[in-house]
This record gives structure tokens, sequence and C-alpha cells, in this order.
């Protein structure tokens, strides 16, 4: 049997808090360091959570020879250099969402990630989520018949002083938070229909660059999504897929669902009941994506199959594309760089 992946987080603030006992439940990985801006910080988590090893410099996690994955927690504006500095230091890396501001960035990691022949990968939990594998399972199937319509939304009213989510230099705002989220679900059954695109959107942007919500149509081939997001107001945070012979509406939170309800007829008059479709969860949801990167770094693999980095990349592409039509319909003489649309100097 393979020795277990020894992995270090990077960063020690509530994404590192909330995920690290799914970690410590996760059979393949062990946690062997951790690093902050701080030493005290990183001593008072380390204590907190049982990691023998804190480093108040990410630089001297990135040194320590027995790190073999590097997991990223740190605000989206961070993500950029410091997964780029972990594949520079031969480690393979696991980057929470937002992966990166842009496309831009992500191309670029993922090239680098090849070139060093390292583990690459966004911390898409939702994708390693079995009753989000068992409903893409039973629509690829094509029990509802063919997917045409999904709706996605998520959101809910950010305080002042969560000073991440409203700030433009640390990427904030709705999309990088829960866009990459309800584009990511819709891509799953769009795909198949053809090439996604943004078809409409309607929102609000500062002028700082902080966008704090959007309803979005996407389209492919026959197919249509709309999706909804904010950070100033409530949104449901359901599911659902439509197809030309059934439907299924998923469970609240969609991301990290208990279960699905199929409707191979449809909701009409006569339609008989639906079949109730549920999965046993792990820990809160992010032992699978855990067990699974660590399978893949055991197996020498660079990229994992259920999401691969050009499905990273492609949302983010979409993420991009909202982002430029919210900036043309609110500021349309707008002509300086926004801090999403360049890429930071390798260190």
């Amino acid at each position: 049997m393979p020795r277990k992946t020894r992995w270090a987080v990077a960063g020690t603030g509530s994404i590192a808090a909330r995920t690290l006992p799914d970690l410590a439940l996760t059979k393949n990985v062990e946690v062997i360091a951790v690093s902050s801006r701080t030493q005290e910080r990183a001593d008072t988590f380390a204590s907190e959570f049982d990691i023998p090893r804190a480093y108040g410099a990410y630089q001297a996690m990135l040194a320590d020879p027995d790190v073999d994955v590097v997991y990223i927690c740190t605000p989206h504006g961070a993500h950029f250099a410091m997964t780029a500095q972990a594949i520079q230091a031969g480690k393979h890396a696991l980057c929470e969402k937002a992966f990166t501001v842009n496309a831009a960035q992500a191309r670029r990691l993922a090239d680098l990630a090849r070139e060093h022949n390292v583990f690459l990968m966004e911390a898409m939990w939702m994708k390693f989520n079995p009753t989000v594998q068992r409903l893409r399972e039973i629509v690829g199937a094509g029990t509802i018949g063919a997917a045409r319509h999904i709706t996605a939304a998520m959101g809910f009213p950010v305080p002042a002083a969560s000073s991440r989510f409203w700030s433009a230099e640390q990427g904030g705002g709705a999309l990088l938070d829960l866009g990459v989220y309800v584009i990511t679900f819709a891509e799953m059954f769009l795909a198949e229909a053809g090439e996604v695109t943004v078809s409409s959107v309607l929102g609000r942007i500062r002028e700082d660059g902080v966008d704090t919500r959007a309803l979005v149509t996407l389209a492919a081939g026959e197919a249509t999504a709309q999706l909804a997001i904010s950070i100033d107001h409530t949104v449901i945070p359901a599911a659902s897929i439509a197809g030309t012979s059934g439907s299924i509406l998923v469970d609240m939170p969609f991301w990290v669902p208990k279960g699905f309800d199929v409707y191979p007829r449809g909701l009409g008059p006569g339609a008989p009941q639906p079949t109730r479709v549920e999965t046993d969860p792990e820990g809160t949801g992010y032992v699978p994506m855990f067990r699974a990167v660590g399978d893949a770094v055991q197996s020498g693999w660079t990229e994992h199959p259920a999401h691969p980095l050009s499905a990273t990349i492609g949302t983010l592409e979409l993420v991009d594309e909202v982002r430029r039509q919210l900036l043309d319909t609110h500021y349309p003489a707008r002509g300086a760089l926004e801090p999403w649309d360049f890429i930071p100097e390798l260190p």
C-alpha cells in the first residue's frame, strides 16, 4: 500500500479551518505543515488542528522536502503567485476557488504545471460530491431526455466587515466567490449541447470593479441556463435541470446536496411521483475531493479527469465575459485596466 500523501496548508483563515477536519478524515492524506503570514498565527493554527510543523513564511514551507502537496486557502488575489511558487518548488498543488482571478492566469499556471510535471487542480469539491456524480450519471443516461434548461443560484448579503469580498485587490465580488459554482454546475450539463457562451447579463458592478450581483444566461446549442448570484441580497441556493422528457430538482444547497428528485415525465398533470436519489455524505463534503487528489498524486497524474484544468479555464473564460459585459453596461467609457486584467510577474 502506498504511503499517504503529505500535505501542507497555505493560509489559516476560515476556508482552511472549515476544511481541515475533512482532511483529517481522508485516509490517504496526512497534513504535516501549515504556513501563515506570522509565526504566531501559524503556531496557533497548528496547535488547534494538531499539525506538526508551522511556518511563518510560505517560502519556508515550500522548502520543506517532506511536503508533497500544497493546499492553497488564501484570498483569490494571492492564488496565482502562490500556486506558481508551489509549482516552481516542485510541489503538487490544490488551489481553492476561484482558481485565479482570470482565465489568462489559469492558462499560465496550467502551462507551468506541465513544464514542471506536477499535479494541479482547482478545489471544485462540488464535482466530487457523490450526489452530484450520481446526478451527472442519470442525466447522461438520458433519464430526462436531452438537457435543455438548467438553473442554479446562490447568494447572501455579505457584511461590510468581510473585507475580502469587498476588495478588488483581493479578488472580491460575487463572480469569483459564487459565480464559479453556478457556472461550473451549468457547464456540466450544457457542454453536451455545444460550445457554452454568455447570452445575456444583468447586474451591478461598482466603480472600483467589485461586482455585487449578476443574472446570467448561458447558451449551448438548443440548451440554456439561467444563473443568479449576489453578495448584496439573499438568493435561494437552488438548482434544477429540465430535459426534453423530464426534470430534476436538486436539494439545497445545490453545491453539496444530500440528494435530488427525478421527474422522468416532468411535473404536469398525471405525472408519476418522483424517484428519490440520495447518497451518504463524508465529513462536511470535502473528503471525496481530497481523496481523489491523493489518489491522483499517488498514481502520477498531473490532472484529474473529473475536473481537468481545461474545465477550470473554460469557467473562468465565461466569468471574464460576464465581467466584461457588466463593465460595458455600467462604465462604457471605462478604459483603465481592472485588477483582474493583468498577470503578475512570476516570482
